[in-house]
């Protein structure tokens, strides 16, 4: 199907997947503003991908592969062991990121995931904006490889202009 076409879907899973634009602020933390569909970039822009998935329970033999525009390209470019770190919601609770192994490749990222936990979970990827132009990215996609019929897929977005 065409792109714009495509509605986020799911059995058992969900994804989606948000963008960021950070931002220098006055004080020592950088500001993170939601990049809107249509919103134009700049090149060197600092750009934060948050994944963010859904599990009805535990799974398996978990990959996320999460596709990127042509003109994003990851701050961390070297495959290796992600996650598994504690990360603060609210409140003084504390959930752990999901252990990962990280695989960049020239047009996606894949997350390969040993046991995946049930209920909600981020993902975080720092990205950086290199090239100008109009670019589209297919959409992100979460399967347990042990059972594929516990599947996702996240809704498409409009093509990203970089000025």
């Amino acid at each position: 199907k065409p792109f714009d076409h495509i509605m986020a879907a799911g059995n058992g899973f969900g994804v989606s997947v948000q963008y960021y634009r950070e931002v220098a602020s006055a004080g020592d933390k950088p500001v993170r503003m939601e990049l809107k569909d249509g919103d134009a970039l700049r090149m060197g822009e600092k750009i934060v991908a948050v994944y963010t998935i859904w599990s009805e329970e535990n799974r398996s033999f978990v990959r996320l592969s999460v596709p990127r525009a042509a003109c994003m390209r990851p701050e961390k470019q070297l495959s290796g062991w992600s996650g598994g770190w504690f990360r603060p919601l609210s409140y003084g609770i504390y959930s752990i990121s999901p252990y990962a192994y990280r695989e960049v490749k020239a047009d996606r990222t894949l997350y390969w995931i040993d046991v995946f936990p049930e209920e909600n979970s981020k993902i975080e990827e720092m990205l950086f904006v290199t090239q100008e132009g109009r670019f589209a990215a297919p959409v992100a996609e979460i399967e347990s490889l042990y059972a594929p019929h516990y599947r996702a897929n996240a809704g498409s977005r409009r093509p990203v202009m970089v000025e």
